[in-house]
């Protein structure tokens, strides 16, 4: 059976999620609260489609006039009034609903897209028919009748409004599709997600899916979970990668394995960031690194990393290393991912540290995420061959050097070793320890060992 016919939205991780696109011929509703940007949706996509040669006819049935809504879109990327003249059709059908009711508004849609020759058609407020149906079966039978039309003719219809029902209604049940675009307010914080709720004839990437509204347009940022094993897993490496301090390497018998992953795990003073700095200046343009900072911008680094005889300006200068910081406070962790994946890839990047895994789980929002989305980005990371060191301090009075002090559950599946930096209090001062946990598949050396930090970084004793 030939795959049915696509209509690309022009948001590839939209056009992902719906795997590939809107069906030419289908109906969907777009469902969503005022000022979630439904109207800034569909005139991404009726966009796209005018680029792509097509011909949209956008139909409104709100009180809002074209004048105001394209003086808002204009502050938009996608939007260009010139490119879009005598091929994207406003109208409105407000004064035709008020006349003639649903019967009115329903030759409308038909005559103005034959005459347009429209291939998508939007219809921006079904929640006004809603409201002035005779009827719940009245409004029903428009659905129906536009559901209808779309499929005879082979145009791709969107239906906007701002109306939530049951999602046993008739009218999610008559239309090919329900996209569902809400607000999800957690400990203060208000994120944007979309959902597909239903999608007939394709399968879909499932669950709600954060994006921002931003000059743009909408950007979407699939649940990393849903995209994670689409890359086939390597081969087994047996090579070893330098963590940048000699005598660690030797406790660890070569070496971080190259693919793996390594959590640096410490309270705050014991270096975490000291040591991911060693292991970024082994860096080589032919096997760069990529740095993630939550906590310390790349100005901070570079002068820390001076006064351990890392030149990382050198480094940057050479094409070995980028250094990448991130506010921690309410970005999007699946936006960060996608970008930290995207570029691995752009630039080749062999080596990777993520400086302060409490970026990225004080922004998850849902409880018991944090497993599962790392599991979902070391298998990512692996596919792409990157060796990572992820730093993450302790919670407590950093005496446990457990994984589980870190709030994090199920880290077996991303985390390959575990390395333990401690403060201990001794003859009335503070002393450093350093201890190995984990290392998969072979021998370690596992003794408690001392270490200092001075200008040339960390010195570990023996």
């Amino acid at each position: 059976m030939a795959p049915l016919d696509r209509l690309p939205t022009g948001i590839a991780t939209l056009d992902l999620i719906l795997n590939g696109g809107l069906l030419r011929g289908g109906a969907y509703i777009v469902q969503g609260h005022s000022g979630a940007g439904k109207t800034v949706l569909a005139n991404q996509i009726a966009s796209h489609r005018i680029g792509q040669g097509g011909r949209v006819v956008y139909l409104t049935l709100l009180s809002e006039g074209h004048d105001r809504m394209m003086a808002h879109l204009a502050q938009m990327s996608f939007f260009h009034p010139e490119a879009l003249a005598g091929r994207l059709i406003y109208i409105s059908g407000y004064t035709e609903l008020e006349t003639n009711g649903l019967s009115g508004l329903s030759r409308l849609v038909r005559t103005e897209v034959e005459r347009h020759g429209a291939e998508l058609i939007v219809l921006d407020g079904l929640f006004a028919v809603e409201e002035t149906a005779s009827s719940a079966h009245a409004f029903r039978r428009l659905v129906h009748e536009l559901q209808a039309h779309a499929h005879v003719t082979g145009q791709t219809m969107l239906l906007l409004t701002n109306s939530r029902h049951n999602p046993a209604s008739p009218e999610y049940t008559m239309v090919d599709g329900w996209i569902e675009m809400a607000d999800v307010r957690a400990e203060g914080r208000v994120v944007r997600e979309l959902e597909v709720h239903k999608f007939r004839g394709s399968d879909v990437i499932r669950g709600r899916h954060r994006y921002r509204i931003t000059h743009q347009g909408i950007e979407v940022y699939p649940r990393l979970e849903s995209l994670s094993g689409l890359q086939p897993a390597p081969p087994l490496d047996t090579a070893f990668v330098s963590s940048g301090m000699p005598k660690l390497d030797l406790m660890l018998r070569g070496g971080f394995a190259a693919g793996s992953a390594t959590l640096l795990v410490g309270p705050s003073g014991t270096g975490k960031t000291v040591a991911s700095l060693h292991f970024a200046g082994t860096a080589t343009p032919e096997t760069p690194c990529l740095f993630l900072g939550f906590y310390e911008s790349p100005e901070r680094l570079r002068h820390k990393a001076s006064g351990i005889g890392v030149d990382l300006t050198a480094l940057e200068a050479a094409g070995a290393l980028r250094l990448h910081w991130r506010s921690p406070a309410e970005m999007l962790v699946d936006e960060v991912a996608r970008w930290l994946l995207d570029e691995i890839e752009r630039t080749g990047a062999r080596r990777l540290v993520v400086d302060g895994l409490a970026g990225f789980q004080q922004n998850l929002i849902e409880s018991g995420r944090m497993g599962r989305f790392l599991t979902a980005l070391g298998n990512e990371l692996r596919a792409l061959r990157v060796t990572t060191l992820y730093t993450s301090a302790m919670t407590g009075n950093g005496q446990s050097a457990a994984p589980e002090a870190q709030g994090v559950a199920e880290l077996s599946p991303l985390i390959d070793s575990v390395i333990s930096m401690r403060l201990v209090e001794r003859n009335e001062a503070m002393s450093k320890l350093l201890s190995i946990l984990k290392v998969p598949d072979r021998d370690f050396d596992a003794r408690i060992t001392t270490y200092t930090i001075g200008p040339g970084g960390i010195a570990l004793a023996g």
